[in-house]
């Protein structure tokens, strides 16, 4: 026997499948009736009888002082599934044709930043793809060391970022600070580094920012993890500004 689950998948309602079928097993019958045998409040089922009206799939008829509805044929239900699918075409087309307008909108230059929010350590992940797509030959950072190995382990820090960032040729300027004192030499040509080591009571930064291209990142490593990064080449260049004035002071 059909269960009224299935009609839901024609884009019928749980009420109006179970009212449908009721009446189609019914024949004409009266809506208090049909309420009842369907387990729906009476309000509620002439809304419903109203609605599989209008949807062509009822029909009324008088009989003495009394409405009686009657479901109509099961091949009604084939025409409303072509209604249907002739309705998402239409919106298709429409889709289709405002494609070139919204994308010329979110692309004029200068209009505003390009924002993305990623969330929990797998999002943090993903924004080192982010970096590692790219064709930037440098990457400025400001780390708080010390949060982010207490988020990721050094080694896998190194294995997830640091060496594949040396197969692509990016060279990373850190500017970064831990409570265990320098540990990163100046330069390293291993890991294409150069680092800068600032006291955390001399500047106490929490989160990390990573500067690259027209993009400046933010990374929170405890709490709610979260990463921001931020397209915007106007945004970028001002940041890469303070960093290098910062790098030239330490």
């Amino acid at each position: 026997m059909i269960n009224y689950q299935e009609l839901k998948k024609l884009g019928l309602s749980d009420k109006e499948s179970k009212l449908y079928l009721t009446s189609l097993q019914r024949g004409p019958e009266t809506a208090p009736t049909l309420a009842k045998l369907s387990d729906i409040v009476r309000p509620t089922a002439y809304v419903i009888i109203d609605s599989l009206v209008k949807k062509g799939l009822m029909s009324t008829a008088e009989k003495g002082k009394k409405m009686y509805y009657v479901a109509e044929s099961p091949n009604h239900l084939l025409t409303l599934v072509r209604l249907q699918k002739n309705e998402l075409d239409e919106k298709e087309r429409e889709i289709i044709k405002l494609i070139p307008e919204l994308e010329s909108l979110a692309n004029v230059k200068g209009e505003k930043p390009k924002v993305r929010i990623f969330e929990g350590k797998e999002g943090l992940d993903a924004m080192k793809e982010i970096l590692l797509k790219l064709k930037t030959k440098e990457i400025r950072v400001f780390s708080p060391i010390d949060e982010l190995f207490g988020l990721f382990t050094e080694k896998a820090h190194t294995e997830t970022l640091t060496k594949r960032r040396v197969e692509r040729g990016i060279k990373s300027r850190v500017i970064y600070t831990s409570k265990r004192g320098p540990i990163f030499k100046e330069t390293d040509k291993l890991y294409n580094r150069e680092s800068k080591f600032v006291a955390p009571k001399d500047f106490p930064f929490k989160s990390g920012i990573d500067i690259y291209d027209n993009n400046v990142t933010f990374n929170n490593f405890h709490g709610k993890i979260i990463g921001i990064v931020i397209e915007d080449e106007q945004i970028a260049e001002t940041m890469k500004a303070i960093f290098d004035l910062l790098w030239e002071k330490i």
